[in-house]
């Protein structure tokens, strides 16, 4: 390699120095040491080197997935925590909508044939298990290790055929010089099967979807690893509890017997004691008589199985997954159980909702040629019936349900002829149909009896034999 010339060398000197730096300073900074890696800039992490011929699972983490699901398995409070989220998340109602908020009827119309098909597509994501069974085991793979795997399988014409979930445990990253993920067609990831590499895949063929990315790790942070520590403890406690009944040599109590008794006197009064009671219910209910000198019973069984440490560690794990400890903790009031409900939708539920619906927002995207369409949730009815009231009174008054589609909630038939079928809002002057605000065809809103929509009680006592369009409840223009 030739020698630098002289004017290289002096422009590598000032470009690292710091002006204002002088070794005369008192205690001074000094100028920073020339890097030695330029070709390193951008890099995401400190990688170790060879990062890519590893072959085993999670290269270079401290826990393994196998460990977090034995884990997440052998511990019955966090398997009960992680059902529960999913249930939650499973029993989410959803649809598929344009990302508009207001979009115009031409563009609904337009879009419906498209938005019917992707909600055909993710109704059987996988054309084996419908969404609620696909969103669990989704679910499963993110909760337990953070490593959701949707792996595009191809059509003859290379599109989109299905989208099927892999065990996320067997797929195992590699990076380029950068420490991110490989642009296709380029391996960005290799399934390992019987400790092999047994496929390679591309960005483009895998969405590999962790939740808790981290720049220095390659892996995800599931909240089964992020409280192995306090699982570890509490599968212990269990162990211990479940040896109360099945192992140790201590009996429940000790009994002496008279002085002088030898031990085959002893034997034989314990085998006839022990056939005479064991299994025997009726016989234990009976008074005995004993030999003279028995006396002083010590009882060695402990007491307490369960004490507050228990609740503690319950709490640790209903926090990691921001589900309200109430169905594990003490009796609490009715604001304090509800608070902490309300606290557990708003933290743990809502997130994992919008990470999944961002995820398949990318998938219609990327996949299914529909990046104007995304996944919505709907609003979740109250089980309150006063806070369900006002939920449908506020929805009637801005228009977004009609008379009957409230009377239906409540049970109730609709109103005949039609007359609650169409959308009203309520002004300052009272109910006025919300097809006469969109378009007043030339009359302000509400200004004449004809756009007024009035109660159904009074359309409904009009005589039909008035105006056809009128009777209908449309404004007679």
């Amino acid at each position: 390699m030739p020698t630098p010339g002289l004017f290289k060398r002096i422009a590598d000197v000032v470009r690292y120095t710091i002006t204002g730096v002088e070794p005369p300073t008192w205690f001074s900074p000094l100028q920073p040491l020339a890097p030695v890696a330029e070709g390193a800039k951008g890099r995401v992490w400190d990688y170790p080197p060879g990062y890519n011929l590893y072959l085993g699972q999670r290269p270079y983490e401290p826990v393994s997935f196998d460990q977090m699901r034995a884990l997440a398995d052998g511990y019955d409070v966090l398997r009960l925590v992680i059902e529960t989220r999913k249930d939650q998340v499973s029993r989410m109602k959803w649809r598929v909508r344009l990302k508009d908020p207001k979009p115009a009827k031409a563009a609904m119309d337009a879009a419906r044939p498209r938005i019917d098909a992707v909600t055909q597509i993710l109704a059987w994501p996988d054309r084996e298990h419908d969404f609620d069974t696909w969103t669990r085991a989704l679910l499963e793979d993110l909760f337990v290790i953070d490593a959701p795997v949707v792996y595009v399988r191809p059509t003859l014409g290379g599109g989109a055929y299905s989208f099927d979930l892999l065990d996320g445990a067997t797929i195992v990253r590699r990076i380029n010089a950068d420490g991110k993920t490989p642009a296709p067609p380029e391996v960005a990831y290799q399934q390992l099967l019987h400790g092999i590499q047994a496929v390679d895949f591309s960005s483009d063929e895998l969405v590999y979807r962790p939740r808790n990315f981290r720049t220095n790790h390659a892996y995800g942070y599931s909240p089964v690893e992020q409280i192995i520590m306090t699982v570890n403890i509490g599968i212990r406690r269990q162990l211990y509890q479940l040896g109360y009944y099945t192992e140790g040599n201590i009996p429940d109590a000790f009994v002496p017997t008279p002085e002088g008794w030898t031990v085959d006197q002893i034997r034989e009064f314990q085998a006839y004691w022990d056939e005479l009671m064991e299994g025997n219910l009726a016989q234990r209910r009976h008074a005995r008589f004993v030999p003279a000198g028995v006396q002083n019973i010590h009882e060695t069984r402990e007491r307490p199985l369960k004490d507050e440490y228990d609740e503690w560690l319950v709490r640790v794990v209903c926090f990691a997954f921001s589900v309200s400890p109430q169905s594990f903790s003490k009796m609490m009031n009715r604001a304090t159980a509800e608070t902490a409900k309300e606290q557990a939708q708003e933290e743990g539920l809502e997130p994992i909702l919008a990470w999944y619906a961002n995820l398949w927002n990318f998938i219609m995207a990327k996949y299914l040629g529909a990046p104007d369409l995304e996944l919505a949730w709907e609003e979740e009815a109250s089980i309150d019936p006063q806070v369900q009231s006002q939920i449908i009174d506020r929805k009637l008054k801005n228009g977004s349900m009609t008379l009957d589609e409230a009377r239906s909630a409540d049970g109730r038939d609709p109103y005949p002829h039609g007359l609650g079928s169409r959308p009203l809002i309520y002004v300052a002057t009272g109910p006025v149909l919300l097809e006469n605000v969109i378009d007043p065809q030339g009359n302000a809103p509400g200004s004449s009896d004809a756009e007024r929509a009035g109660s159904p009680q009074e359309q409904d006592g009009r005589e039909e034999s008035a105006d056809p369009a009128e009777a209908k409840g449309g404004s007679a223009s």
